[in-house]
């Protein structure tokens, strides 16, 4: 049972972060937290559920946008694995 406790609570923790992140991002530039939808800055392309899943996408990207190669902040997984 504290397994599956452990677990849960990584996996929410790692849900947590994205909108931690993008809390960061946009609050200091006085964006919206609501609008638009995720999307890389380099390009303005949305992005989709599987570039957005905490940690593996910037593994598996290799930390850059899976469209045009634009490099993701290394703030990023730090701020995800320190969420978890």
């Amino acid at each position: 049972m504290l397994v599956f406790n452990l677990i849960c609570a990584a996996l929410f923790g790692l849900c947590a972060d994205s909108f931690f992140n993008l809390c960061i991002d946009r609050i200091p530039n006085g964006g919206s937290i609501v609008k638009p939808p995720s999307h890389c800055d380099g390009c303005g392309r949305r992005l989709k559920a599987r570039d957005l899943i905490p940690i593996f996408s910037y593994l598996l990207l290799k930390g850059r946008c899976r469209y045009c190669s634009a490099r993701i902040p290394r703030r990023v997984p730090f701020v995800e694995m320190i969420t978890a």
